[in-house]
């Protein structure tokens, strides 16, 4: 039954005014926290707007010509990464261009944004994005993203979560992902083949829900085989080149060296195999080596690394392609787009 039918009146935006009220300061104050003026404010009052602005799901309202026209025709696209240099990562990288491509041919504009996920619930950043929906990529523990993705829910937008494996209830909500699990049971099948004993898996420090997923099929793969294998996990402190040759360097120094080393990504596998041929030894002879996501920065390491290859591009395009159809039609063609994962063999198996 509509609102109208049923007698009771729609719910009323909440304006600078209620929460300059909330919060027990004048409009002004909350208009410079939600502009960044933030050198015309204290840090407690800061804190106390912004925390008004979470409670009461403020959103910016735009110009009259904005309130006017029923799409903006842009849409945001969010990484909720501790790492300032994101889009370096030639994964966010694949994916923004595959969605900015797909976006711009239909003459929609995106707006791309990293954000600490420990910053996300006071950032009022995303509540000022003038667009028509979401695109996000989480990184934490399940229940970290999962309070992260209450907040996106609450703003009330179309949102397309990539590389999330956790489904939502949230029928505004279309999960875009890659099978990073079956990847895994593909790079333990051809290790078991080769009658590994021992394998040391490095990964960032950072959780990311496909690196989780990609350690989780490596697993089950294993298992599978009927193996015996002893995996032991490293994290690197950050997710450059250095920072997993340290993580590698100080692993070998304190363990006996194992059957195989498997790179979380590419980077990792490179970072790892620099490490084993400084110190004379042979790849793949003694250790072998994979990776994950087939970039092309892959190419410029030899021997060529045995990798899973990824669908990063097309994560974006069919990011891109379900937010479309979700603007035209009302709803996502699907709630969930797994897309496949392939073996590529190199030289280091």
């Amino acid at each position: 039954m509509s609102d109208a039918n049923s007698g009771r009146a729609p719910p009323k935006r909440v304006t600078i005014k209620d929460v300059a009220k909330a919060a027990d300061v004048s409009p002004m104050t909350v208009s410079n926290v939600i502009n960044g003026k933030h050198q015309f404010v204290s840090e407690r009052t800061r804190k106390a707007v912004e925390r008004e602005i979470a409670r009461l799901n403020y959103r910016v309202q735009h110009s009259a010509r904005s309130l006017r026209v029923a799409r903006r025709r842009s849409v945001g696209m969010i990484f909720v990464d501790d790492a300032p240099s994101f889009l370096a990562d030639h994964f966010n990288a694949h994916v923004v261009a595959g969605l900015c491509n797909v976006l711009s041919a239909a003459d929609h504009t995106v707006t791309v944004q990293g954000i600490r996920a420990d910053h996300f619930n006071q950032s009022s950043i995303i509540r000022n994005f003038a667009v028509d929906g979401f695109c996000v990529v989480l990184s934490g523990l399940p229940d970290e993203r999962s309070a992260i993705l209450d907040s996106l829910i609450n703003l009330d937008q179309p949102l397309v979560l990539i590389q999330e494996p956790i489904a939502s209830p949230n029928e505004e909500t279309c999960i875009v992902r890659q099978d990073d699990a079956a990847g895994g049971r593909l790079l333990a099948d051809h290790l078991a083949a080769r009658r590994v004993d021992s394998v040391l898996v490095v990964v960032p420090s950072q959780n990311w829900p496909a690196i989780d997923q990609r350690v989780a099929g490596l697993r089950e793969g294993f298992q599978a085989a009927g193996g015996n294998v002893r995996i032991d996990v490293v994290q690197a402190k950050t997710e450059d080149f250095d920072s997993a040759r340290a993580a590698v360097t100080t692993y070998l120094d304190h363990h006996p060296l194992p059957d195989a080393i498997v790179g979380g990504n590419d980077r990792f596998a490179i970072a790892a195999m620099s490490i084993l041929l400084d110190r004379g030894i042979p790849v793949p002879d003694r250790v072998k080596i994979t990776g994950f996501n087939g970039f092309e920065q892959r190419r410029y390491a030899r021997p060529l690394v045995t990798t899973v290859i990824s669908s990063a591009y097309e994560l974006g395009e069919r990011a891109g392609e379900v937010l479309l159809t979700r603007f035209e039609k009302g709803r996502f063609p699907t709630r969930e787009l797994v897309l496949p994962v392939y073996f590529e063999s190199g030289e280091t198996t």
